[in-house]
């Protein structure tokens, strides 16, 4: 980790060692007509300082010190900085005000090659920030509103399935064991003698006792499961309630109930052993 960190570093400082020297050309070029050498020499000492900071992610103090800089000794260069710090501020509307600075100032008949390459990176940079400010002004498409009694507006589908899953296995449940009890019952009934049973045939009826409670349990769980399938069917999560054909939602309806249940069933066997 620490040489991750090491490595990081030292890729740092040579980024921020090219755009210095990268810079330097533009900030030693002859200066404008009625400047002073005073000034240039300051100037260019204040950009140096501007760089330093701008390398350092220190944006706003470079900003600062770029257009103190520009005060003293004006230069493409500078402004396409001062654009830059303002992009890296997240200030986009300053910063495409000051790339069209850029492109829109004219350039002596023999510019240095960096005022050139100063025109050219703001135009492709302010191409990127006019994107970027465009973007969030995007106007959406209106959300579409459910069809009268379409169930869910918008919610998930998947709770309802899982739910209506559950109910068909506890029904298919109960109606398998259920099948069994009433077989082992019925051939119990046969080999009895009236209310009479041979006593080996006790662990058979006790087997179809106990699939008939769970057939029963079965009916139960596979019953409340399609029914809360239901309601989340008409009730989504995440979605909201949908409206009926006359676009009210079923908690307004008055005077309409409905309801789902199931009773306890029971398999009985009686029989002296």
């Amino acid at each position: 980790m620490e040489r991750m960190m090491m490595l990081s570093n030292c890729l740092r400082r040579c980024a921020f060692a090219v755009t210095l020297l990268a810079a330097a050309p533009a900030l030693a070029a002859p200066p404008p007509d009625g400047a002073s050498a005073e000034a240039q020499q300051l100037a260019r000492t204040r950009a140096h300082e501007g760089l330093k900071l701008y390398g350092a992610d220190r944006w706003q103090e470079a900003f600062e010190v770029f257009k103190e800089a520009d005060r003293l000794y004006h230069a493409p260069t500078l402004v396409l900085y001062m654009a830059r710090c303002q992009r890296k501020l997240g200030q986009l509307e300053a910063a495409r005000d000051l790339y069209e600075q850029v492109l829109a100032e004219p350039l002596p008949e023999d510019p240095p090659p960096a005022f050139l390459d100063a025109r050219k990176d703001a135009e492709t940079e302010l191409a990127a920030v006019r994107a970027a400010l465009e973007a969030p002004a995007a106007k959406t498409p209106p959300a579409t509103a459910p069809a009268p009694g379409v169930a869910g507006g918008g919610g998930s589908l998947l709770p309802a399935g899982i739910a209506f899953g559950l109910g068909a296995v506890g029904i298919g449940v109960g109606a398998a064991t259920g099948l069994v009890s009433l077989s082992k019952v019925s051939d119990i009934k046969e080999r009895c003698e009236g209310q009479r049973c041979p006593a080996e045939l006790k662990g058979e009826a006790d087997s179809a006792t106990t699939l008939g409670h769970v057939s029963t349990v079965g009916f139960i769980v596979g019953a409340a499961s399609a029914a809360a399938g239901v309601v989340l069917l008409v009730v989504r999560p995440g979605g909201h309630v949908a409206p009926d054909a006359a676009g009210a939602s079923p908690r307004a309806q008055r005077g309409v109930v409905w309801s789902a249940g199931v009773g306890l069933g029971r398999i009985e066997i009686q029989g002296k052993f």
